[in-house]
């Protein structure tokens, strides 16, 4: 529906963290365990360089990574200390494509600190990112199957092909929305995926109920990745905690204005183009209005909730227990925030 801009640009609400914590409640002590091993790995590091990585695993981040594997294995059987490493194999992996992301975004803040690349520049920052991948990967050596080293393996492959990918792309005005969604579930879906996927195979679940964690992972991820993209364009720096408008600043093209553009032809489409690249405040605040009024904010959330539903689609085909009920309540979080969003950003 189209509506149009009220107020100031739509944040996040300040009380996010808590709910989701809230929510995550039946594996807050797995989540504990898993917290206080990744703090372990410091020691696993060059004393030189020990205090660098320090920092970069002791972030307020939502270790929503680590949550799914550990409810995926909750619900097929239980969580073991399998589980909890496999979630800190999982953290390592998304640490350090968000170190790697923030050099390429030349952002400066997030979880509410200093980048790294902030702190210790470009290069230091590259390395650091490699020494929390090589890490993970020496985890996955623990396990008595290769196949867990390499279905990692292949998840942080995807991961950084959606970073190459979006770079290629970069002010490109002909991206299209499925080329779009391809980008963000190697990005992020494909972790997500993976997550939830090698929590059921720990636990030596059936292929089909694997499969249907892995499905679950992907709806889940591209739905929580477009939200964030919304959250890049319209939110508050503020309240998210992290550098904002980064995304348009290095010409990547996110759902919102990648509608705005599919809604316009010509001499138009050119035009908003070179708005959106732009990235002055003024054009910014164009852009934002714009969104509003075409009604590109609520197609944006529209996606969302679409992906929304073909994950919570696959939960339904699986044997109900606390777990399970927490992973839809998952879903619901983010189709909630969702209609937040909406509901803040758009006149009734």
């Amino acid at each position: 529906m189209a509506g149009k801009q009220v107020g100031n640009p739509i944040s996040p609400s300040t009380s996010q963290s808590s709910d989701l914590l809230r929510l995550l409640e039946p594996i807050s002590a797995d989540l504990v365990a898993v917290e206080q091993l990744l703090a372990a790995q410091v020691t696993e590091f060059e004393p030189a360089i020990r205090t660098q990585i320090q920092y970069l695993l002791t972030g307020s981040g939502k270790r929503l990574r680590p949550a799914l594997t550990l409810l995926a294995g909750g619900a097929t059987g239980g969580v073991n200390h399998h589980h909890v490493t496999m979630g800190v194999i999982m953290e390592l992996i998304h640490l350090a494509t968000l170190v790697h992301d923030d050099i390429l975004d030349e952002a400066e803040l997030r979880h509410n600190q200093a980048t790294p690349n902030a702190r210790w520049g470009n290069e230091i920052s590259v390395l650091l990112g490699d020494c929390l991948f090589a890490r993970a990967l020496h985890l996955t050596a623990g396990y008595s199957t290769t196949d867990i080293c390499r279905r990692v393996s292949a998840a942080t492959g995807e991961v950084c092909a959606g970073e190459i990918l979006q770079t290629q792309r970069r002010f490109d005005l002909d991206l299209t929305v499925p080329q779009y969604l391809d980008i963000i579930y190697k990005k992020t879906g494909a972790l997500f995926a993976a997550s939830c996927e090698l929590g059921a195979i720990l636990n030596d679940s059936p292929p089909v109920v694997v499969k249907l964690f892995q499905r679950f992972g992907g709806r889940l991820g591209i739905a929580y990745q477009i939200f964030d993209d919304c959250i890049d364009i319209f939110g508050q720096e503020s309240h998210a905690g992290k550098s904002l408008g980064t995304d348009v600043k290095k010409g990547k093209l996110t759902l919102p204005f990648l509608l705005l553009l599919n809604n316009a032809e010509g001499d138009r489409r050119r035009e908003l183009g070179e708005m959106i690249f732009a990235g002055t405040p003024a054009a910014r605040r164009e852009l934002v209005g714009l969104a509003f009024q075409t009604g590109t904010v609520s197609e944006s959330l529209l996606a969302i909730e679409r992906h929304v539903a073909e994950a919570e689609a696959c939960l339904s085909d699986l044997p109900g227990n606390s777990h399970t009920q927490t992973l839809s309540a998952l879903v619901g979080f983010i189709a909630t925030k969702s209609r937040l969003l909406l509901q803040q950003g758009v006149a009734a």
